[in-house]
């Protein structure tokens, strides 16, 4: 299995063939390579379809549809960015949360409560509250069980 070399230029097509046939610079490229497939995996806009690179990594393929609101770890009073790709109104334990746009950062696991007059979790604003891990996974919330 050949490399993408680390420096130097690099060619598109080079690339897919590595992704396709493990050989960097060789090996055979049906029609247009869609640099969303090449990336994420799939078809899209390509003659090839693609695999999935590093299928672990959240989120993969690539999901650019976040929905955010802001919330504070108990005891503190600072904000901060919380990003779902869903619908906010489908947040339930098990939902994987998210610092910024894309996916890309974690937030600090614990308690948090909205800072925001939303719905989510079956209650509003700060009433609203859940628990992450370390994984930003909601471990626990409100679950409707709101400020009196």
């Amino acid at each position: 299995m050949a490399t993408v070399p680390g420096s130097g230029t690099l060619s598109m097509k080079s690339m897919a063939q590595e992704a396709l046939h493990g050989t960097y610079g060789s090996g055979t490229i049906t029609g247009s390579i869609g640099l969303y497939a090449l990336v994420n995996g799939g078809n899209q806009n390509s003659g090839n379809t693609y695999p999935a690179v590093n299928q672990a990594c959240l989120p993969n393929p690539a999901n650019r549809t976040y929905n955010s609101f802001t919330a504070s770890i108990w005891g503190q009073s600072n904000c901060v960015n919380v990003f779902y790709s869903g619908s906010l109104g489908s947040l339930t334990n098990g939902s994987q949360l998210y610092s910024s746009n894309g996916g890309a950062t974690t937030l600090t696991a614990g308690s948090y409560y909205v800072c925001d007059n939303i719905t989510v979790f079956g209650c509003t604003g700060n009433c609203a509250a859940f628990t992450i891990n370390s994984s930003n996974v909601v471990t626990s919330n409100s679950a409707g069980v709101c400020c009196p």
